[in-house]
């Protein structure tokens, strides 16, 4: 086996671990730290594993949690941010439609976070559609660990957003 695909799939596990551990989290700056940890597993990975319009969400979505920890309102800021994901997400694409999934997932989560920062149960279901979309693109560049974790992600989601309903 290629040692890209096991190093790649082995930081998507462990960005696995932190994402699930994110929806546990009963305020949204401990939740929003955890998906942080998170995106810098996850962004090794998928530079490891040559999803480049990944790597650059990842980078994009930490900037993004910066933001929102650090609680930080501003538009220009806020919508400089979802351009640039946009942006490089559709530059550094090498995957043609699934590598503009992750760009979809991110844009549509980080929308939510900048409008919704203090509403939990909204980022939770949120991020509940990011995964799903991710699970598609992880599978589609080998990252079979990172597809099945961002299943274990939602069903973790989804528990916890029944219990707490």
């Amino acid at each position: 086996m290629n040692p890209s695909v096991i190093i790649g799939n082995l930081c998507s596990l462990l960005g696995t671990g932190a994402d699930s551990i994110s929806t546990t989290r009963k305020n949204t700056k401990g939740m929003l730290w955890m998906q942080t940890l998170g995106q810098l597993l996850f962004g090794i990975g998928t530079f490891v594993l040559g999803g480049y319009s990944g790597v650059v969400q990842n980078v994009v979505s930490i900037l993004r949690n910066f933001v929102a920890i650090r609680g930080i309102r501003n538009s220009f800021l806020e919508w400089t941010l979802v351009a640039l994901g946009v942006v490089l997400g559709i530059a550094f694409n090498n995957l043609g439609f699934v590598g503009l999934l992750p760009v979809l997932a991110n844009l549509q989560y980080t929308l939510v976070i900048f409008r919704f920062r203090e509403q939990e149960r909204i980022l939770k279901i949120s991020f509940s559609v990011f995964v799903v979309l991710l699970a598609v693109f992880n599978l589609a560049i080998y990252n079979v660990v990172g597809a099945v974790m961002n299943v274990v992600v939602l069903i973790t989601t989804v528990v916890v957003l029944v219990r707490n309903r």
